[in-house]
């Protein structure tokens, strides 16, 4: 009896045993959860693709990762009961954060809103400089080492190399293949060169690099939008000082300073640019008179250059939190140019004649205006911005033109111009976020009433009233890994001379796809309508002498020109290599280009709308990081091809070139090597050709204060400019040199200095000027 209760008391035993195991077990299966979730953009909430996502502890650390899916899916599986943080990272997204507290059942996060890098990046020390690719533009984020390797704004525009983008070292021009214009902004407004040199580079967020230009930009080749740190209260005083050390009379000078007080900041900048220098000019021309040619060969003599362009702001704003913003700015321009870069003193061989020729033109522009600019933050997601810039433009020149074979023989043109315009610019823009997409529209009106005297050869006054009115809306959005912009606009022209009125409706319409392959491929094309309308100048109906052989005329008779353009950008980069290729077609529909004909004795070069102009542009952008980021090697293999149609000519010209540069950071240290061929551009009749450039610059950087030394075209003697005419009628050749522009020593001193604290300073989004005198020139 008792073996069998034994027995049976250890078989119960068993049995709880296992029971006990059987209730351990699927308690411990009942442990393991499941993490589900969706990555999203914050903006739109469209789901994101291969995010990296981590489960870490709650103490951060690691313990598996993941990568969302075509859908933004993502998910961890057999998670034990606790505490623990989902981390979502991806390039051109802040890094996100959920935690998770007392995890015991399976879990669906939902969508992880992750914000874009462009919209919060104060304080995010950038090791590695990404670029993010937009529909609309790419957004560059500044390294430390590049910040510290530079001296002002645009010396950290060179530093990050940006594709398509070449800055000029002899005059800090920006420019972009086909010599569009490239419009400076900072935080949204429209600025000029002096202010961006005197940003200060550790208060730049990053650089939003508009090679895509929407419709709000107008005809904008590109748009390079500086996004600066929004000071506190206090103050700062800066300055850039650059000057020449072989030739004296070669200096940019900057000079800049802010002060807070509680919401109110006064501000105001100053610049004087100064050029004093000699070069020669020689002049090849053929003149194909009926029956025969008359062939002149100019050689020059130096002849001085001289002009000082001096650039005064100052501005007043007032800003109450993030819901609006007041700024008022008086900006005054002033050029004043004894000495003008066409003078020439020379010699003219014709036949068996020798003449002495003298051309002198002097000028003076001052250019007062008034800007007053508002915008408001609404609800729900939605802005208004408005600005309107009355402005004052005096212009006066004077031009001595003498060919000379002795003091009996000789002819004289003396010409003189006085001008007076008067404008206002009015802009309003509206911009709504939605879930989705944004929607941006607005509108802009210019009018313009300006009178020009002429004196000399040519006596006579011009009264023209003009006027601009542009209108568009434009929708953002995306739809997977496809983003697309669409939108239409419209402008109307207008101008009125001397009792002849004309107009002309141009509708705008434009569309922007891109695709990101996955991290390192991207695939964007742009197309777009758009238009633009003649200078005032050539609707001048004036006629001056160039000399006695030329007559330049106005044209009251031209219309404004439609504008078509396509562009397709594909790239591909890693950590170590980065390749772009760039393609763009565009073509101008009756473009005003010169013409040349033959009238009572003289070559008459004037303007009109003729055929077309066809332009291909084509480059692809190499650049190389061999050592982290503190060596950088960029190569830009360059063709321009242009085809023009005039009515009675038609001229073809291929370009091919190469740009390069090296730059090596490291700490506060700097060098900058560049090289760029000639780049050619073809507009009607005239062939440009640009100066071939090579520089070398090594600079120190600290804080408050910097020093650097360079030398450009240290390896050639000549500095050289060519314009070719390629008139069948007059075509001639212009060469302007110097052997002492090559090479040119410079150094650059910059400081920094900032006092008190700061409040929060908002920058206006919109600003417009007006710098167009409409006077028509003689000059060669």
């Amino acid at each position: 009896m008792m073996n069998r209760k034994s027995l049976l008391k250890d078989i119960d035993m068993k049995e709880l045993g296992l029971l006990l195991c059987f209730v351990l077990m699927q308690s411990h299966v009942a442990a393991k959860n499941k993490i589900t979730g969706f990555t999203a953009d914050g903006a739109n909430a469209s789901k994101l693709e291969y995010v990296n996502v981590q489960l870490l502890t709650s103490d951060s650390v690691f313990i598996k990762g993941t990568v969302s899916d075509t859908k933004g899916r993502f998910s961890f599986t057999d998670v034990d009961n606790g505490n623990y943080l989902v981390c979502s990272s991806y390039m051109g997204y802040e890094t996100s954060y959920i935690s998770i507290r007392n995890l015991e059942k399976d879990l669906n996060i939902g969508d992880i809103p992750m914000n874009s890098a462009s919209l919060q990046l104060e304080g995010v020390i950038v090791t590695a400089s990404p670029v993010i690719k937009k529909t609309d533009r790419q957004i560059i984020l500044p390294t430390q080492t590049q910040i510290k390797a530079s001296s002002n704004g645009l010396t950290l525009l060179q530093n990050l190399q940006l594709s398509r983008i070449a800055v000029n070292p002899v005059d800090n021009s920006i420019k972009v293949p086909g010599g569009d214009n490239v419009q400076l902004r900072i935080n949204g407004a429209e600025v000029t060169q002096p202010e961006i040199i005197a940003l200060k580079p550790a208060d730049i967020i990053r650089i939003e690099y508009h090679d895509n230009p929407g419709l709000r930009y107008g005809n904008a080749g590109a748009v390079l939008d500086y996004i600066v740190k929004r000071k506190e209260s206090g103050g700062n005083i800066s300055g850039d000082i650059t000057n020449g050390v072989s030739i004296l009379g070669y200096g940019e000078y900057n000079l800049s300073a802010k002060y807070n007080y509680r919401k109110s900041e006064f501000g105001t900048t100053l610049y004087w640019g100064r050029r004093d220098f000699s070069w020669i000019r020689e002049n090849y021309e053929d003149f194909n008179y009926p029956g025969r040619t008359l062939n002149n060969k100019e050689l020059g003599e130096p002849t001085k250059v001289k002009y000082n362009d001096l650039n005064l702001s100052v501005n007043y704003s007032y800003q109450d939190g993030d819901k609006q913003l007041l700024n008022i700015a008086f900006r005054n321009k002033h050029t004043d140019t004894p000495n003008s870069m066409s003078d020439r003193m020379s010699s003219l061989y014709q036949e068996d004649k020798v003449y002495s020729i003298s051309d002198r033109l002097s000028s003076e522009v001052n250019i007062p205006s008034l800007d007053i600019y508002y915008q408001r933050k609404l609800k729900n997601n939605q802005n208004l911005y408005f600005d309107v810039v009355g402005t004052y433009l005096n212009s006066s020149s004077d031009r001595k033109y003498k060919m000379a074979e002795s003091i009996e023989n000789k002819a004289e043109i003396l010409s003189g111009t006085e001008g007076d315009k008067y404008s206002v610019i009015g802009e309003g823009i509206y911009e709504k976020q939605f879930k989705g997409g944004k929607l941006t529209s607005g509108i802009k009106h210019t009018q313009s009433y300006l009178e020009n005297t002429y004196t000399g050869d040519a006596n006579s006054t011009i009264s023209m009233n003009t006027a601009e009115t542009y209108a568009f809306a434009e929708y953002q959005s995306k739809v997977k890994n496809l983003n697309y912009t669409i939108g239409a606009g419209a402008m109307r022209t207008y101008n009125s001379q001397e009792g002849k009125d004309y107009e002309k409706y141009i509708f705008r319409p434009s569309v922007s796809l891109s695709y990101n392959i996955n991290q390192h491929w991207f695939i964007r094309y742009n197309g777009y309508i758009s238009g633009y309308s003649p200078s005032l100048s050539d609707l001048n109906d004036v006629a001056q002498s160039i000399d006695s052989y030329q007559t330049r005329k106005g044209n009251p008779g031209l219309k404004a020109v439609t504008f078509y353009a396509n562009t397709l950008t594909a790239s591909w980069q890693s950590r170590h290599v980065s390749v772009e290729l760039f393609g763009r077609y565009s073509y101008d529909n009756k473009p005003i280009m010169e013409n040349t004909c033959f009238e009572n004795g003289k070559f008459i070069r004037t303007m009109e709308n003729h055929k077309g102009f066809h332009r291909i542009n084509l480059q692809t952008t190499v650049q190389i990081l061999p050592f982290k980021e503190y060596i950088a090697i960029k190569l830009t293999p360059f063709l321009n091809r242009y085809i023009g149609y005039g009515n009675n000519y038609t001229h073809t010209h291929t370009n091919i070139g190469l740009r390069g540069s090296l730059l090596a950071m490291y700490k506060n240290w700097a060098l900058m090597a560049e090289m760029n061929t000639s780049e050619h551009v073809l507009w009607g009749e005239t062939l440009t050709k640009g100066e071939k450039l090579h520089t070398v610059k090594v600079g120190y950087n600290s804080e408050k204060w910097s020093i650097a030394a360079g030398v450009m075209n240290p390896f050639t003697k000549r500095y050289e400019q060519e314009i070719d005419n390629l008139s069948r009628l007059a075509p001639n050749k212009q060469i302007a040199y110097s052997t002492k522009l090559s090479p040119i020593f410079m150094v650059n001193v910059s400081f920094n200095l900032d006092f008190g604290k700061g409040h929060r300073s908002e920058e206006q989004r919109i600003k417009n000027n007006d710098t167009d005198t409409g006077i028509l020139s003689g000059a060669k």
